[in-house]
C-alpha cells in the first residue's frame, strides 16, 4: 500500500519537502522516533519525546492542563534513551514546541519546563515499575 512512498530519511538530517527543517533522532518512546527542528525560529515538533499534558493522569488529559512531562509512560520502551533524547532537545533551546499530546507551548514555560525535565528526568518522568522499566 505504501510502496515507494516510505523511504529512509537523508543522512544529512534534512527533511524532504520541508526546507529549513532538520530531523533529530529522539529514541526512547520508540526506537525510530524522530523530532523535527527549524533553527530559523527555533520551532520544535517533538512528537512523543516529551509531552505537555501528562498522559497518566485522566484529570490532566481531560482538562489539558499544561505540564512539561516525559514521554507517555504506557508505551515508552527505553527510558535511558528517552532521557538522552530530552536532554538533546533541551540543548536546542526551542522557542516553541508542539508535542504529541497537549497544545503548543512556548517561551519561559517551555524553557523552564524542559530544563527541569532534562535535569530531573528520572524522578519526574521514569515510572517506578512497569513493563519497560528494569
Amino acid at each position: 500500500m505504501l510502496g515507494c512512498r516510505v523511504q529512509p530519511l537523508p543522512d544529512d538530517q534534512s527533511v524532504p519537502g520541508l526546507r529549513d527543517w532538520k530531523w533529530v533522532h529522539t529514541p526512547g518512546h520508540s526506537k525510530g522516533h524522530i523530532s523535527l527542528f527549524r533553527e530559523s525560529d527555533r520551532s520544535l515538533i517533538a512528537g512523543d519525546a516529551f509531552v505537555n499534558v501528562r498522559q497518566d493522569s485522566l484529570y490532566k488529559v481531560i482538562t489539558q492542563e499544561k505540564e512539561i512531562a516525559g514521554p507517555p509512560r504506557y508505551l515508552t520502551t527505553d527510558w535511558e534513551a528517552a532521557k538522552e533524547s530530552v536532554k538533546s532537545l533541551e540543548s536546542l533551546k526551542p522557542a516553541v514546541a508542539i508535542t504529541g499530546h497537549g497544545y503548543p507551548v512556548e517561551g519561559k514555560e517551555l524553557e523552564m519546563g524542559l530544563s527541569k525535565l532534562a535535569k530531573e528526568f528520572d524522578s519526574l518522568a521514569k515510572p517506578d515499575h512497569g513493563k519497560y522499566v528494569e
